[in-house]
């Protein structure tokens, strides 16, 4: 298995996916905090403190953009037994559903959580100014702060593994600890996927989805 696939969030099926593409509005305290630790000794950010704040409010929004158009994600959830996401992303439940377990000492500040909201946070403008100063540890609040959705979409429980471009996100084979196979996935694909995982020598739980009522809900079994 080569991994999770990774791509731009503009090819992701909500235009919106990041709610980075909509222009946030800086009140003056947000524009003095940037100017306040930008590094002067850089040419290019030196002359931006020239600019008027409405200028900077314009390269502060260009560069949260930049951030979107570079980096790339893949979507996981915590949920394995919402109706609407089977049929959604699983071709009318005819796919199937991995697992994964990843260690604390897996985890680093590519994995996002996404967070749903109905109003935007307030964007931590002296945090894009020590990243554009090349101190790389606020690349994480800038993955947070494109790892948001609105708040319509908070069933799914997403999370994210963001890489710097689309690629593969390449996960140990003891990360996978289950496969659920959708109410409407043929044999042909259940053969295929059993001869793959079973080739890798590894014990695995596999379930079958069901719809049950009274309340109607889906499970597995």
């Amino acid at each position: 298995m080569k991994g999770l696939w990774c791509h731009y969030p503009k090819k992701m099926n909500d235009p919106f996916d990041c709610l980075g593409y909509i222009d946030r509005k800086f009140n003056k305290k947000q524009i003095a905090d940037f100017k306040e630790h930008l590094d002067v000794k850089n040419k290019t950010l030196q002359n931006l403190l020239k600019c008027d704040d409405n200028k900077i409010a314009d390269f502060i929004n260009q560069q949260r953009k930049i951030t979107i158009e570079k980096f790339a994600f893949c979507s996981l959830s915590k949920s394995v037994d919402d109706i609407l996401m089977w049929s959604h992303y699983a071709s009318g439940h005819s796919g199937f559903a991995l697992e994964f377990e990843f260690g604390e000492e897996e985890i680093n500040s590519n994995f996002q959580e996404v967070k749903y909201v109905k109003v935007l946070p307030e964007f931590r403008t002296e945090k894009l100014a020590k990243f554009l100063n090349g101190e790389d540890e606020y690349l994480e609040y800038l993955l947070s702060d494109i790892s948001i959705k609105a708040h319509l979409w908070k069933k799914e429980k997403e999370l994210r593994i963001w890489r710097k471009k689309p690629t593969y996100y390449h996960y140990k084979l003891k990360n996978l600890k289950a496969v659920y196979f959708g109410i409407n996935c043929s044999l042909e694909t259940k053969a295929i996927l059993l001869h793959l995982l079973n080739e890798k020598g590894e014990n695995f739980q596999y379930y079958t989805m069901e719809i049950k009522d009274n309340p109607i809900r889906l499970t597995y079994k």
